[in-house]
């Protein structure tokens, strides 16, 4: 046992005395060569293994020991006592191995495997590797052989399939007898020596031999190919020449021969296609050719040929002009516009030439007019719309005869065709005014004041569904702070000549006398001023703002975007204005009426193409539009909202501006710039306007429609609009004659709306008890249309008909909200004051209404799931069992205390991710020290290297130099000597 104290020295020499290890250079020669061979090899091995054993115990540091917190007798803990410095070692030896070589051929692209036997197991001496790999290359040169090797006797000849082996050499030898002559033994001879002395036909062909026989063959099949094809056409001819026959047959008619033409000699024979049935000797009569010409012919020509020899010289297909993109369109349409307008002026002056009536304005190609009789004779057509663009060549007619100023003016119907059709000269295929066909297709006609006249075409502004048409009166006293709509020059402002239908200054120019050209205006002034310095019949201001368009198109020039933008605002502007024409001449013709909502439906469709092209400017201009009618409203309700000169509610060009907004822009966005702020201003209206007259409640009623219309696809609650129209069917509705029950009705009404929190400040008040309807007034509502013109005009509840039109309409909108909510969480709170409402309303329409609302109240009640405790099986009390633990108690295991088994295998997932983690980056850190030793040594290596260079490189310069100098010193000192000398 060595000793515990003492130096590392002194424990190290203590320990080899006491194992026996003995240093051999001590021992004498003899006893060194005493041992030999094997046990020489096994004393060397031992004694390594004992030195070993010494360091190990010697240094302290060798192992790591992790003493356990409780001692248990009979554990064995993996991992408690550990060897570093082993370990380190045997890591820094495999980064050697695979780290090490995949650093140094990192740069390079390719690489060398040694794929030869044995070369990577150590178990194996070289000389098994050597017999290893010679037994694997005698394998693979066997196979490679196998297949050409004769000498194999386990590979047998054969022959056709069959193993020569098993034959018998003589048994296809047949013997000869003794009659038999000396040409059978030759045969014989022959046979048995396998023809290997003699000519035999059937041996191996030369090369000529070979060629020979295939061009024999293919002469051969090209014979029988053409035998075929012989037969082929003389059936085909025979087919063609019955063809005549078998037509006759299968069409059941008589063979009728044809008159045979008079014989020319000069003239070549005639055909005719399919001409009719024809058998036997009528053949050559079908055929168009006469029998004595066509004698010296071998075949006739039939009908069939010719149908044939059509078909292969049937003219071609020419090809067409490219597609034109849309600039070009544009530049072509405006173009044709100028020049027409040129042709226009020319002859209105009546100063174009005959040689410029002749010539065309496209390519300058000219035709003369023809003054014979003939010309004279020939028919004339009526002016055409489309001559601009398809015939505006004049092919012998004259211009007037073209333009209509000939006597095609003096016909009733041509003028009257020509303006149906007026906007077809300008008509192009533009993408971007696609919208505008619409408009071009509007046909604006002056109506008769027969009492069978449709009705106008200005349905589209209002509902839908109810053709709701409703306004405010416009002849009620103005107020002087309240901005119109639309702006009008000072002049007409202060002489009140905004009427451009009743009063035209002149007579309107016809369809052919319209001006091709325009100047896009920038102000709806200048356009009022363009229609009337050209003297425009308002039917033809569609044509005039198609032609603007077209002049001011984006592609022809840089500004007309911006004049565009522009003239969005000045169309907005027209169609109020012609809205506020159609209320201002209701009461006098009902023709001037229609003509202008005709002419407001026909600037809509330029409106929505301009709108869909210009966003961002169409946007301004609307929402500008919108805020003056917000502050309008504001000014009306600040001076009292149940004043009669407050003007709260809109009249008709607000009306008609509040649906063109629902109608260009989309009316379903969460969030919109231009009708987020519409539906605002509309329940601001229908919350703080205050209903006063007949007019009132249409117009309300008709902001109740929009609302209808423009929330069907988001379904979004409108309480402003079910409000209005609870207290509308309240103020209109009648609860019997007398005044005690009606005063119990209404009282148990106000109740109602105050329970769901209905404001209803106009319900039986003082300025409108003259709107209720009594229950003598109380007539049947009819599904005839509301008429706007005569709700505007009205200004009292003595029209018992209105008002029960206008409960018809409330009605109306009622089941229209109901069938628009239905499946809403809030149904039952909506409806069911209209429900009991209705149900105290003398009327039919209110019953039938009340009836519905009481069903789809029922089925929404019945369906609402009320909120309710969770519904469940009662819970038995937890029983606290005490849990066992099978594997039984270990104090090392963290988990053992806890009953949760899936959470006990989630802590060990997490600790066994979190110890992968740290050994992976355990390792890196430690293969980033390897390489970063690695480098150092390299490094080391490279300025060791360049050092030893450089130094072999200094001394070579200073023994050079050193010679330098000592011959220079030699040279000093001959010079030196020589001069003593």
């Amino acid at each position: 046992m060595a000793k515990g104290g003492g130096s590392q020295l002194s424990q190290l020499k203590s320990k080899l005395h006491s194992s026996g290890v003995t240093d051999r250079r001590q021992l004498s020669k003899k006893s060194r060569s005493r041992k030999g061979g094997q046990d020489e090899k096994d004393a060397a091995e031992a004694r390594r293994n004992k030195i070993n054993a010494i360091v190990a115990d010697l240094n302290p540091f060798e192992q790591k020991v992790t003493k356990p917190k409780h001692e248990v007798l009979g554990r064995k803990i993996k991992g408690a006592v550990g060897r570093p410095g082993a370990a380190k070692a045997s890591g820094l030896a495999q980064r050697r191995e695979t780290l090490l070589p995949e650093w140094q051929a990192r740069d390079r692209t390719g690489t060398f495997v040694d794929r030869r036997f044995g070369e990577n197991d150590a178990n194996m001496t070289p000389e098994e590797k050597m017999l290893e790999r010679f037994a694997t290359e005698k394998q693979r040169r066997a196979a490679k052989g196998a297949a050409f090797n004769l000498n194999d006797d386990d590979d047998l000849l054969t022959h056709y399939g069959q193993s020569l082996s098993g034959l018998d050499d003589l048994a296809d030898i047949r013997l000869p007898e003794d009659d038999e002559d000396e040409d059978d033994s030759g045969r014989m001879t022959a046979q048995g020596h396998f023809g290997g002395f003699g000519d035999n036909e059937d041996g191996e062909k030369s090369k000529a031999d070979v060629m020979r026989e295939v061009i024999a063959k293919s002469k051969f099949h090209k014979l029988e190919r053409q035998k075929v094809k012989d037969a082929d056409d003389e059936l085909r001819e025979q087919l063609d020449d019955e063809l005549a026959d078998i037509r006759g047959l299968l069409f059941e008619q008589p063979a009728v021969p044809t008159p045979a033409p008079p014989i020319d000699t000069n003239a070549k024979p005639k055909l005719s296609v399919f001409p009719g049935p024809a058998t036997g000797a009528n053949a050559t009569a079908v055929a168009g050719v006469n029998t004595d010409a066509t004698a010296g012919q071998d075949k006739p020509t039939s009908s069939y040929d010719t149908f044939v020899r059509e078909l292969a010289f049937e003219r071609r297909a020419k090809p067409q002009d490219r597609l034109k993109s849309e600039e070009e369109l544009a530049a072509e349409q405006a173009e044709r516009l100028r020049k027409a307008e040129k042709a226009r002026l020319k002859r209105m002056r009546g100063d174009e030439s005959d040689d410029e009536a002749d010539e065309d304005d496209d390519g300058g190609k000219r035709r003369k007019r023809s003054k014979g009789a003939n010309s004279s004779s020939a028919p004339k057509r009526a002016a055409q719309a489309d001559d601009l663009d398809d015939d505006f060549e004049l092919d012998g007619m004259t211009a007037g005869e073209v333009y209509g100023l000939g006597a095609g003016l003096a016909e009733s119907g041509t003028v009257d065709a020509s303006d149906a059709e007026e906007d077809d000269d300008t008509e192009d295929d533009n993408d971007e005014e696609g919208q505008d066909d619409a408009a071009e297709g509007v046909e604006i006609e002056e109506e008769d004041d027969d009492d069978d006249e449709e009705e106008d075409d200005f349905a589209d502004l209002a509902d839908a569904d109810d053709a709701i048409r409703i306004g405010e009166d416009e002849d009620s006293e103005q107020e002087g702070d309240h901005e119109a709509l639309t702006s009008y020059s000072k002049a007409e402002a202060k002489t009140g000549k905004t009427d451009t239908v009743t009063k035209p200054k002149s007579t309107p120019v016809t369809q052919s006398k319209l001006p091709f050209t325009f100047s896009c205006p920038a102000t709806h002034d200048e356009l009022l001023s363009l229609l009337e310095t050209h003297q425009i019949n308002p039917k033809h201001i569609p044509t005039v703002i198609k032609r603007i368009r077209t002049l001011h198109h984006p592609s022809l020039a840089e500004d007309n975007k911006y004049r565009l933008q522009a003239f969005i605002g000045v169309l907005i502007d027209h169609t109020l204005h012609w809205a506020g024409q159609a209320q201002m001449h209701q009461s006098t013709t009902g023709q001037k009426h229609k003509l202008a909502f005709a002419i407001v439906n026909s600037l809509i469709p330029h409106i929505f193409s301009l709108s869909q092209t210009y966003p961002a400017a169409s946007a301004e201009h609307f929402v500008n539009k919108l805020a003056l009618m917000q502050r309008n409203l504001s000014r009306g309700l600040a001076k009292g909202p149940t004043e009669d000169n407050a003007r709260t509610w809109p009249g008709l060009p607000e009306l008609t501006l509040l649906r063109l907004v629902g109608t260009v822009w989309p009316t379903s966005d969460k969030q919109h710039n231009v009708t987020t702020p519409l539906a605002l201003l509309i329940a601001q209206y229908l919350a703080h306007a205050r209903i006063r007259s007949v007019s009132d409640l249409a117009s309300g009623l008709f902001l109740c429609s929009l609302v209808v219309s423009n929330e069907v696809e988001s379904r979004r609650l409108f309480p402003e609009a079910l409000n209005f129209l609870f207290s509308s069917i309240a103020i209109l509705a009648s609860f019997g004659q007398e005044k005690k029950q009606q005063r119990e009705t209404l009282a148990k009404i106000r109740g109602v709306a105050e329970e769901y929190g209905i404001p209803t400040p106009d319900v039986d008040a003082v300025h409108t008890r003259h709107l209720r309807l009594s229950g003598e007034d109380v007539v049947e509502a009819t599904d005839q249309a509301v008429d706007l013109p005569s709700l505007i005009i009205t200004k009292s509840g003595a029209d018992s008909q209105k008002r029960t039109e206008l409960l018809s309409v409330a009605l109306t909108l009622t089941s229209k909200f109901s069938e628009l909510y239905d499946g809403s969480t809030s149904y039952i709170e909506l409806f069911t004051p209209f429900s009991v409402l209705l149900s105290a309303s003398f009327s039919t329409a209110s019953s039938t209404v009340s009836a519905s609302l009481s069903r789809s109240l029922h089925l929404a009640s019945t369906s609402r799931r009320y909120l309710r405790l969770q519904a469940h099986r009662a819970i038995a009390i937890a029983s606290h069992v005490p849990k066992f633990d099978q594997q039984g108690y270990n104090p090392d295991r963290k988990s053992a205390l806890d009953p949760d088994v899936e959470r006990v295998q989630i802590q060990k997932m997490k600790a066994l991710i979190k110890k992968e983690r740290k050994g992976a980056i355990r390792e890196l850190r430690r293969d980033n020290q390897f390489i970063a030793q690695v480098r150092k040594q390299d490094q080391a290596e490279e300025d060791q290297t360049y050092k030893r260079k450089m130094d072999k490189i200094m001394s070579t310069l200073q023994v050079e130099r050193s010679e330098q100098k000592q011959l220079e010193r030699a040279k000093a000192n001959i010079k030196r000597r020589a001069g003593k000398k």
